[in-house]
C-alpha cells in the first residue's frame, strides 16, 4: 500500500515548480533536434484502464520493430487529478490505479532505454496490479527500488509532471497517442485500429525510413 505525503512544505512546492520548469525544458531542447531523424510519440494513458491495456497489444511489437525510428515518451497518468500539490491523487479507476500510475512513473524514470521502459509498462499493464512491478522491471533489465521511488515525494513530483504533460494536451480519450507533439484526431482514431501502420505512414511521410526498407511493407 503506497502512503502518499499528507502535506508538501513550502520549499519541496518551490523546488517542484524549479524542477517541473526545468524538467519541461531539458526535454523539450533534445526532442527537438531528434524529431529530424525519429518520430515522437507522446503516449499518454493510465495502468489500470481497459482500453489502455488493449493498446499495449500494438505498443509491444511495434516498438520491438521500429524502435530505432521512434522517440516514446511514456506518460501514466489519464485522467487522473492532483490536489493541495500532490498530497492527493484522484483516479479514473481507484487507488490502484494511482498507485500503478506512480509506480509506472517511478521505473520509467530509473532508465532513458525507451526498449526497457516499453518492455517494462507492456509486462506491468497486463499484471492485475502493481504487485508485479519488480518482476517487470527485472523482466526489462532494470534494477530500481520501485518502493522507495513510489513512497517518497520523487514518486509525488513525477506524477505532477506526468500530471503537466497530459493536461497540455487536455485529452478526452485514454489512451492519446500524439505525434511530434501535436494531437491530430484522425491519427488517434487510426492509431487505435492500427498503430503499427500509423507509424509506417508518418515515417514514410517524414522519410524517416531508407529507401527500400522492408520493415513497412
Amino acid at each position: 500500500m503506497l502512503k502518499f505525503p499528507t502535506a508538501l512544505s513550502m520549499s519541496f512546492l518551490l523546488g517542484l515548480m524549479l524542477a517541473v520548469s526545468c524538467w519541461a525544458e531539458l526535454e523539450e531542447k533534445p526532442r527537438d533536434k531528434r524529431q529530424a531523424d525519429k518520430l515522437h510519440i507522446t503516449l499518454l494513458y493510465e495502468s489500470l484502464c481497459p482500453d489502455s491495456r488493449n493498446f499495449m497489444h500494438q505498443l509491444g511489437p511495434v516498438h520491438e520493430e521500429l524502435q530505432q525510428y521512434m522517440d516514446i515518451q511514456l506518460v501514466p497518468f489519464g485522467k487522473s487529478r492532483s490536489e493541495q500539490g500532490g498530497a492527493i491523487f484522484h483516479c479514473q479507476h481507484g487507488p490502484a490505479e494511482c498507485e500503478g500510475n506512480r509506480v509506472q512513473s517511478c521505473v520509467i524514470s530509473s532508465t532513458a532505454n525507451q526498449s526497457a521502459q516499453v518492455k517494462f509498462v507492456v509486462c506491468q499493464m497486463f499484471a492485475l496490479d502493481s504487485s508485479r512491478a519488480d518482476q517487470c522491471a527485472s523482466e526489462a533489465g532494470l534494477l530500481t527500488d520501485v518502493d522507495h521511488c513510489a513512497d517518497s515525494e520523487t514518486g509525488t513530483k513525477l506524477q505532477l509532471q506526468a500530471e503537466l504533460v497530459t493536461k497540455s494536451y487536455q485529452p478526452s480519450f485514454i489512451p492519446t497517442i500524439v505525434y511530434n507533439g501535436v494531437f491530430n484526431q484522425q491519427l488517434q482514431d487510426h492509431s487505435l485500429r492500427d498503430f503499427r501502420g500509423t507509424v509506417c505512414h508518418l515515417l514514410r511521410q517524414q522519410n524517416l525510413l531508407p529507401s527500400g526498407s522492408p520493415l513497412c511493407q
